[in-house]
């Protein structure tokens, strides 16, 4: 494990308040109503904290590996479906400054790094679980709303409530022992 900076140890010093003090209190409520968090997403918004992962040129509050998963647990210690929306947004970042053109570097690691996009995944289908490559079904030519909006049996809220989705689908089925690379799309939800 890394040594904190002071700077990144007064973030996880905050984020672990914030638990204490705005989520603890109200996540048993809410999960019982299944409620989706949106005060808390706000204000973990304006903590800075979708943007821990977005580094310069796009974001200005990049963290090390160890600072992003003390914030990470901390959020998991409140309310899992907080890490989870943090940790959906973070994969889809981090594909776009490994992958993405610069075109779409600039135009959405800036917004995702405050926050005002927050990105999800949508990775598999109904009965899918989290494995890509159990997916049965293949490419599709036309977008549906089980694809575009995050909306089938079973899926998060906040793939929903997300402002932009990154999304995989198989592209063939593999032969016997072998695994091929989905094909992924990225889209945007309109305002």
């Amino acid at each position: 494990m890394g040594v904190l900076s002071a700077e990144e140890k007064a973030i996880v010093d905050t984020v672990r308040d914030f638990v204490d003090r705005e989520v603890r209190p109200v996540v048993r409520d809410m999960e019982h109503a299944n409620e989706y968090p949106a005060k808390l997403i706000e204000q973990m918004k304006a903590m800075g904290i979708f943007g821990l992962a977005v580094p310069e040129p796009w974001g200005e509050a990049h963290v090390s590996m160890h600072c992003y998963a003390l914030v990470t647990a901390e959020l998991a210690r409140g309310w899992m479906s907080l890490a989870g929306a943090m940790g959906g947004h973070t994969v889809v970042a981090k594909l776009l400054v490994d992958f993405g053109t610069q075109e779409q570097k600039d135009r959405y690691l800036p917004a995702m790094a405050t926050g005002e996009i927050r990105a999800t995944m949508a990775l598999t289908e109904p009965g899918g679980g989290s494995d890509l490559q159990a997916s049965r079904r293949g490419p599709r030519s036309e977008v549906t709303t089980t694809s575009s909006t995050g909306r089938r049996p079973g899926s998060p809220t906040r793939a929903a409530r997300a402002s932009s989705r990154f999304s995989a689908r198989r592209t063939c089925t593999p032969s016997p022992g072998t695994r091929e690379s989905p094909f992924c799309w990225w889209s945007t939800v309109p305002a």
